[in-house]
């Protein structure tokens, strides 16, 4: 009798660890499905609710010790409950001009999110000082002081709403710097108000946009092998080239340009970090090559997929 019931405890005992390990087996199958809901950066994600996270963002000028603040005002539900706000001082993002970035360090395969509305100093409308935009960075972290630094170091991709080389206008700005050299190209927005992602695969990267009353779209990619695995992702703002571009880089790098015409109001109403749950189907394709992963494919698990 004993002997019958040792033989069906092992048969209950087997039989539970067996269904144990098909639960986790079903778990692991839905999150490759859905996105990894144990994924681990979705902690470095911010809806802005709490002011207090206002302190786990980190700021470029303080990263490479310039004690030049370039936001007249930066503040996380405050100005606006749920959104973190930026005013910036006349400054830019161009060659070897840095401006403003609020970041956080990344390390491999990512894709971030935010949702931006734009607007002038004084109301509503598109800025009316040229290049005064908002959108989402990455850049290669620099080792560099205002004693330190040399020119041709900046190497960075954002892709940014606000008014470019039309001001009183909305429009697109995107831009790849490599060494220092920047290249970059403006495209209507019609809209104070977008979605916009970065999503970084290997050495690809995928812009991708979504106005309010459109789809998301892939608005550019690029292939940049350059790029260390860490990185610094997140927000930048910038206004006024016409007034930063008349100081040489290291001076405009490091000082507050307070006698400008800046004119930029930018809202952030969250920043979302997650894993990119790429298919099967697609490993050892170059996502930056349309020949090999259509806009159409990459949509399958960015855009609204990934947000």
């Amino acid at each position: 009798m004993f002997h019958f019931h040792v033989l069906q405890f092992r048969a209950c005992l087997f039989f539970n660890i067996f269904l144990a390990v098909s639960l986790l087996m079903i778990v692991d199958v839905t999150a490759q499905q859905t996105g990894n809901p144990r994924d681990d950066l979705k902690g470095l994600s911010d809806d802005f609710d709490d002011g207090s996270t206002l302190k786990q963002w980190s700021r470029i000028y303080q990263t490479e010790q310039s004690h030049a603040d370039q936001l007249e005002k930066f503040d996380i539900a405050k100005t606006k409950p749920g959104w973190m706000v930026m005013v910036p001082y006349s400054s830019t993002w161009y060659m070897d001009y840095r401006g403003v970035l609020v970041y956080k360090e990344v390390k491999g395969d990512f894709v971030v999110t935010s949702s931006i509305r734009v607007a002038r100093r004084d109301g509503d409308g598109a800025p009316h000082s040229n290049y005064s935009l908002a959108g989402l960075m990455i850049r290669t972290p620099r080792d560099v002081t205002p004693q330190t630094w040399k020119p041709g170091g900046e190497n960075y991709i954002f892709l940014s709403l606000g008014a470019a080389n039309r001001p009183g206008s909305f429009q697109f700005e995107v831009k790849t710097t490599v060494n220092s050299r920047s290249t970059l190209a403006v495209t209507d927005a019609g809209t104070p108000a977008a979605m916009i992602q970065i999503a970084r695969i290997g050495n690809d990267f995928i812009l991708l946009k979504k106005t309010p009353e459109g789809n998301w779209n892939i608005h550019q990619r690029y292939r940049r092998t350059d790029m260390p695995e860490q990185l610094q992702v997140g927000l930048t703002v910038y206004t006024d080239y016409s007034t930063a571009s008349r100081l040489k880089p290291p001076q405009q790098n490091n000082q507050v340009i307070r006698n400008g015409r800046p004119d930029l109001v930018a809202g952030f109403d969250y920043v979302h970090f997650q894993r990119p749950v790429v298919p099967a189907s697609f490993k050892g394709k170059s996502f930056s090559n349309q020949a090999e992963v259509s806009d159409t494919q990459l949509l399958e698990f960015l855009g609204k997929h990934a947000q």
